[in-house]
């Protein structure tokens, strides 16, 4: 794959597919998500990589959506081997799609190395472990950093120590699903206000489409959104992820707003509508049968289509005009037959 960094930077739209552990540990179902993602049409996929002892206690809390097993013991559970991590990310590549990883400790950081990803995204809640932040940046290769659940001051901290590979800073709001109203559409602008070395994206925790349009009209270019092979399946996201036919949907709607965006457009060219406006706008016709030398008065023109002769828009120039030939009634007037009394 060419490089990721210059990919980011010079995109209108990059859209990463987060399969994050909706895979439930099958290797099957790894490859099948990312062959639905390059169906929709995404640029990167994106895995998570933990390691329980690393970077948990046994009776850390965890979030309520684990009920069925402990936390460390599902990380174990749906652990890939480090050759089945090549195999998945050689697959990604040459369907022509980016490899990324969430790692969540430095011993995970030293298997993506090996693996051979194409950049870092920094989840949530490694915004605030900046000694993590510091072995991934003395990695080099492209990172996007998530905000869900850090304030400014936090992820200020966070970006100078990634400044130097740091390509994208994401509005994010750690809530699943997010509501509308804590999903910081404004957010995005400070973001480009504060951070406008690098790219704005937008990790989308909600249940559709609407949020990313709006964000991508405030400025977010790269997106994220969680993905699964169906909201039925066993997992911490499955449920708050989008379908297939949901993301072909999500990467359309985004690819049709910028085109949008990027093609402004010019109201006093008129040419594409000549045609169009022939078959809709309406032309001065006769009212009625009239005769050669009548002064023209409101009551003898109507307006009716094809727009194809003297326009609606001028009539106060046909009336008080002569007539120098008879006209039937429906008859178009034309210049031809007018003159000044």
């Amino acid at each position: 794959m060419n490089d990721l960094r210059e990919k980011l930077i010079k995109s209108d739209l990059f859209v990463i597919a987060e399969i994050g552990m909706n895979h439930d540990g099958s290797f099957g179902n790894a490859i099948r998500l990312i062959e639905e993602a390059k169906s929709a049409n995404v640029n990167a996929v994106k895995f998570q990589l933990h390691i329980s002892d690393e970077e948990s206690l046994k009776k850390a809390p965890k979030p309520p959506y684990f009920r069925i097993e402990e936390r460390f013991e599902y990380f174990e559970r749906t652990a890939f081997s480090i050759q089945e991590w090549k195999k998945l990310k050689s697959y990604a590549n040459n369907l022509g799609l980016f490899f990324l990883i969430s790692p969540f400790s430095k011993k995970a950081v030293d298997i993506t190395e090996k693996i051979g990803i194409n950049g870092y995204k920094i989840a949530s809640g490694e915004t605030t472990n900046l000694p993590l932040l510091e072995y991934i940046n003395e990695k080099n290769k492209p990172i996007l950093l998530s905000t869900g659940m850090s304030n400014w001051e936090e992820i200020e901290n966070a970006v100078n120590v990634l400044r130097e590979n740091l390509v994208c800073v994401f509005q994010c709001t750690s809530l699943y699903p997010c509501p509308a109203e804590e999903v910081g559409l404004n957010i995005i602008k400070e973001i480009d206000k504060r951070f406008n070395n690098f790219k704005v994206g937008y990790s989308d925790h909600t249940i559709d489409i609407h949020s990313a349009i709006a964000a991508y009209i405030f400025g977010a270019r790269v997106f994220e959104k969680h993905f699964t092979l169906s909201k039925k399946m066993y997992g911490a996201d499955a449920r708050f992820s989008m379908e297939p036919e949901g993301l072909r949907n999500y990467v359309s709607a985004l690819q049709f707003v910028s085109k949008t965006i990027k093609n402004p457009v010019n109201k006093d060219n008129l040419n594409k509508f000549n045609e169009m406006k022939k078959i809709f706008e309406k032309s001065i016709v006769a009212s009625k049968n009239l005769v050669s030398g009548r002064i023209l008065s409101i009551k003898d023109i109507r307006f009716k289509k094809p727009g194809d002769g003297i326009r609606a828009d001028q009539y106060r120039k046909v009336i008080g005009m002569r007539l120098i030939k008879d006209l039937k009634r429906n008859q178009k007037i034309s210049h031809e037959n007018l003159e000044k009394p």
